[in-house]
């Protein structure tokens, strides 16, 4: 009776919570810790003010950043503030800045290293779910991007496809709701090929893509970029849940990464955005929509 319970739990949090997440993702940075704790709850505010409803945590562990049980705490009253705000929230777990180069080894090790991935990802989760009011919490997101190159080998994509299979079930132990994973395209798979890879990922796995539109990074052109939002957009098969429009430009290369906001005109114009299909429409980051130092 508990299984079914905890199913049709599931199956109803997915009528609910799909299409219906207008999301602003806030990116927990060290520089952050400095901010005025009294600037929070009013750039929370803000948030809500400017139209969104949920707030994404991009991760709630970064290396040893927020480690430590003070910053723990600080992440914890920031989640808090936000929910006070009227703000439904999509909390990351752990992430790690080594991640890519992780990946980059032998299938079986990347199989262990995912292990490692579930058990923190899961003790963060028991840690957000006996502090954060559970009528808050409408989703887990995975800080792991799922790219277009490394994931074309089978076996790599088998490794994957396993862990995000075993990290959505054993996280619906915990609260049965939505596990979220973004995934971004640099021109390494055909559109089709990248938008069949996320089906099958998801399919199999149960957990929601959402999707980087470029813009932002500008590794591709408009017109490239269109070919892969028009495939993953086919509502018919449905390659991802919603979509991540970027709101910052690009100014330094990955490995020392620096951007600006958009202009006024361009933030406007890109905050009209919706997503196919009544998809999940979510921007990055907040740290470009509204000034920390001095939100207003």
């Amino acid at each position: 009776m508990r299984i079914l319970i905890a199913l049709l739990f599931c199956f109803l949090s997915s009528l609910n919570h799909a299409g219906e997440i207008d999301g602003i993702i806030f990116q927990p940075r060290e520089a952050d810790l400095s901010i005025p704790s009294e600037n929070w709850p009013k750039i929370f505010t803000l948030a809500k003010a400017r139209g969104f409803n949920t707030l994404v945590i991009q991760w709630t562990r970064f290396d040893n950043v927020f480690a430590s049980p003070q910053n723990q705490k600080w992440l914890q009253d920031r989640m808090l503030e936000a929910a006070g705000a009227n703000l439904k929230l999509v909390i990351g777990l752990s992430s790690d800045p080594d991640t890519f180069e992780r990946l980059k080894q032998p299938a079986p090790i990347v199989g262990s290293y995912f292990r490692k991935l579930n058990e923190l990802n899961l003790n963060l989760a028991q840690q957000w779910a006996k502090v954060i009011p559970k009528n808050s919490i409408i989703g887990w997101y995975l800080p792991l991007e799922v790219d277009d190159r490394q994931w074309r080998d089978m076996s790599a994509r088998a490794e994957l496809t396993h862990y995000l299979k075993r990290q959505v079930s054993e996280l619906g132990d915990i609260l049965p709701i939505p596990v979220y994973i973004s995934s971004f395209f640099s021109g390494n798979m055909t559109p089709e090929r990248y938008a069949v890879m996320l089906e099958n990922i998801q399919a199999q796995s149960k957990a929601r893509f959402w999707v980087q539109n470029g813009s932002g990074t500008n590794k591709l052109i408009q017109a490239e970029r269109d070919l892969y939002l028009d495939a993953i957009a086919n509502c018919s098969a449905y390659a991802a849940s919603g979509l991540i429009y970027e709101i910052f430009i690009q100014t330094q290369a990955d490995r020392e990464f620096a951007a600006k906001p958009l202009s006024a005109s361009e933030m406007n114009k890109a905050l009209q955005q919706k997503a196919p299909c009544n998809g999940d429409r979510l921007f990055f980051a907040l740290n470009y929509l509204i000034d920390f130092s001095n939100p207003k």
